[in-house]
């Protein structure tokens, strides 16, 4: 990927209509965690993105992501194999562990691209709190556990940013 030597700070939740202008998409993942304050340092390539997982994000990018999705933190402890008390016990500055951190940055990724897909926050979460016939039955959320699942989101995104039939 090309290294972005610009960024914009932005918060999904407090800044959507800036949000959905940006183009830079570690600027968007970025967004989607609470902004350059709630994720400790600017992301401009991948080694950032690789760099920030191996030190941690702190607990309160849970809280931003929570809000995003529209669920409680208990379902998103569950998205991300953790405990909830576990994720309850750690402060908001506390560091998640390397596989945690990793999840909540494929999770954002997903909903950046499916923020594009869909154009708005709420168009997007509507369709990942349905369920659409190509995922028997369940929710696109319930997918978002694993990067395998995160992947095969993804690759519905794609199809329906495309128009093919899903």
């Amino acid at each position: 990927m090309s290294n972005y030597k610009n960024y914009t700070s932005v918060n999904l939740i407090k800044e959507p209509e800036v949000f959905y202008l940006l183009e830079n998409p570690f600027d968007r993942i970025v967004g989607v965690l609470g902004g350059v304050n709630q994720v400790g340092q600017i992301v401009n390539s991948d080694i950032d993105l690789i760099t920030i997982t191996r030190k941690g994000l702190p607990k309160s990018v849970v809280y931003s992501l929570c809000e995003v999705l529209d669920i409680s933190m208990e379902k998103l402890s569950d998205l991300l194999h953790i405990s909830h008390r576990t994720l309850q016990r750690k402060a908001d500055d506390d560091l998640l562990a390397v596989s945690i951190t990793e999840q909540l940055f494929v999770i954002a990724e997903v909903v950046s691209e499916g923020i594009n897909v869909f154009n708005t926050l709420e168009n997007f979460r509507s369709w990942l709190h349905s369920t659409p016939y190509i995922f028997n039955g369940q929710k696109p959320l319930d997918f978002l556990d694993t990067s395998y699942g995160a992947h095969y989101v993804k690759n519905i995104l794609g199809r329906i940013a495309h128009g093919i039939p899903s």
